[in-house]
């Protein structure tokens, strides 16, 4: 099996955010979305005949989001229910407001503790001297990365996003050690699933996780922490605040430092491409 998307539930909602309704690729996801709690049930032949669409054009729309064809989707039903006890589970507690702004609070109070000036100082230098930076994140915390990549626009660094929902891995393939590779994983469960993706660039590689999972020293140079707790698997408001907040903070952080640089430096330098990019961009011309 093919699978490269890390959440089919993200996947199908970033389909129907970036098609013209009517597009038969939203119709298939909107079709799924809505029926996700019976996908086990589904039959190919349904869906084609339900939403005026061949069975190879199902098995197109498959590949298109990362997995090889439909019996594949059906393999992921039980995530349905994981995103219930995820979302709903996490959010019908009583006293909901004052638990979540305590812990917000206790939150950014501990990732300051851990972003110590020089964590902060060691990537931002990275982030400067390297020739590309890439944010790799489940499409589902891609927010953190969205905001961090606009505001580094007016710091003179183009910053390229890559998500399970429209990841280039050739691109990830060409990066070097001269180019910068940053994992955001909250729950460490992105870094998991892409590994063998991550292992085979040669970019400087960090990941910031609240998972304290001892492997990731093995694949990164660096690794960032936003809880001194290991709070892997569960929904915390590190997921939904974390990377945000501390994104804001490395962003503060190199403001400071290369403000000036950034005034100075004048246009974009052209990129290089790589032969292999090159070779990916004449393809599609043919």
């Amino acid at each position: 099996m093919k699978r490269t998307a890390f959440s089919l539930m993200t996947v199908l909602l970033a389909v129907m955010n970036e098609s013209e309704p009517g597009d038969p690729y939203y119709v298939l996801a909107q079709y799924l979305l809505y029926h996700f709690d019976q996908l086990r049930e589904l039959n190919i032949y349904d869906v084609a005949e339900a939403c005026y669409v061949s069975r190879s054009g199902i098995r197109r729309f498959c590949q298109s989001i990362g997995f090889d064809n439909f019996s594949d989707i059906k393999a992921e039903a039980e995530e349905w229910q994981r995103h219930c006890n995820y979302f709903i589970g996490y959010s019908a507690r009583p006293h909901y407001k004052d638990y979540l702004s305590q812990s917000i609070t206790a939150m950014m109070e501990e990732i300051n503790r851990l972003t110590t000036p020089a964590v902060l100082d060691k990537l931002v230098q990275r982030i400067h001297d390297s020739r590309h930076v890439v944010l790799f994140t489940s499409d589902f915390s891609g927010m953190a990365a969205r905001g961090f990549q606009q505001s580094m626009v007016v710091m003179g660094k183009l910053v390229l996003i890559v998500t399970d929902a429209r990841y280039i891995p050739g691109y990830l393939q060409d990066l070097t050690p001269q180019d910068l590779l940053i994992t955001i994983s909250a729950t460490g469960n992105f870094a998991i699933m892409m590994e063998p993706l991550i292992q085979k660039t040669a970019a400087y590689k960090a990941l910031v996780t609240v998972n304290h999972d001892r492997r990731f020293w093995a694949v990164y140079h660096q690794v960032i922490y936003l809880s001194e707790k290991d709070n892997a698997n569960a929904r915390t408001v590190y997921s939904q605040y974390g990377t945000n907040y501390f994104f804001d903070i490395l962003y503060s952080r190199y403001v400071q430092r290369y403000l000036d640089d950034a005034r100075t430096q004048g246009p974009y330098a052209e990129p290089v491409l790589s032969e292999s990019t090159k070779n990916r961009l004449q393809k599609r011309l043919e």
